[in-house]
C-alpha cells in the first residue's frame, strides 16, 4: 500500500514540475465582428515586446510558457494578426502599425475553487514614426480552479487564451484606439 502511495506522489511531483505551453490562440468572433463594424484602414502588426522574466508563469511550480516563440509578446502579436486577418484589416505593407510591450501578467491558481489572471500591455499605434495612440490596456479573468493540481493547472493553462481575448476586446473597445486606426 505504501508502495502505491509513493508512486502516486512521485507521479504528482513529476507532473507538477513539467513545462507546459499555452494552447494556440483562437480568434474571438466578437472581436473580429467589432473590427469589421469599424471603418478602419489596414494595419500591420509589429513587435510586441515581452521581458524574459514575464515569459514564464508558474502554475504551482509548473512553468507555463508561450506556444509562439516562447514569448508572450509573440503570442499577442499572433493573436492580433489572426483577428485583423479575419476582419480583412491586415496588410503587411500598411503604414499604420500596432506594436507594444507586455508590462505585467500572472495567473493565480492557489485558490481552492477559483483562479484568476491578469495582463497589462502598453499598445502603440504609429504611422511613419508618429505615435497616434499609446495606452496601457489591461484585462482580468477568473476561472474554475481546484485544490487538486491535476484540475487547477490545466484550467490555468487554458485561461490564458481567454485572458488575451479579453485584452483584445478591451483594446478594440477603446475609442481612442479605434480613432487612431481610422
Amino acid at each position: 500500500m505504501k508502495y502505491r502511495s509513493s508512486i502516486g506522489l512521485i507521479g504528482v511531483l513529476f507532473l507538477s514540475a513539467c513545462t507546459i505551453q499555452v494552447p494556440p490562440y483562437s480568434a474571438d468572433i466578437g472581436n473580429v465582428s467589432k473590427l469589421k463594424q469599424e471603418t478602419v484602414s489596414p494595419l500591420s502588426v509589429g513587435t510586441i515586446k515581452s521581458e524574459k522574466k514575464l515569459n514564464k508563469i508558474s502554475l504551482r511550480g509548473s512553468p507555463l510558457i508561450s506556444s509562439v516563440g516562447n514569448s508572450y509578446g509573440k503570442y499577442i502579436e499572433n493573436a492580433l494578426l489572426q483577428e485583423l486577418k479575419l476582419a480583412k484589416l491586415w496588410s503587411g505593407v500598411a503604414k499604420k502599425q500596432v506594436t507594444g510591450k507586455v508590462i505585467d501578467q500572472d495567473i493565480d491558481i492557489t485558490g481552492f475553487s477559483e483562479g484568476s489572471s491578469f495582463i497589462k500591455v502598453n499598445f502603440i499605434v504609429s504611422e511613419e514614426n508618429i505615435i497616434l495612440f499609446e495606452k496601457e490596456i489591461m484585462a482580468e479573468h477568473t476561472f474554475d480552479s481546484s485544490f487538486m493540481g491535476a484540475i487547477a493547472i490545466p484550467n490555468g493553462q487554458k485561461s490564458y487564451v481567454e485572458l488575451v481575448q479579453k485584452l483584445l476586446t478591451n483594446l478594440y473597445a477603446d475609442e481612442e484606439f479605434i480613432a487612431s486606426i481610422k
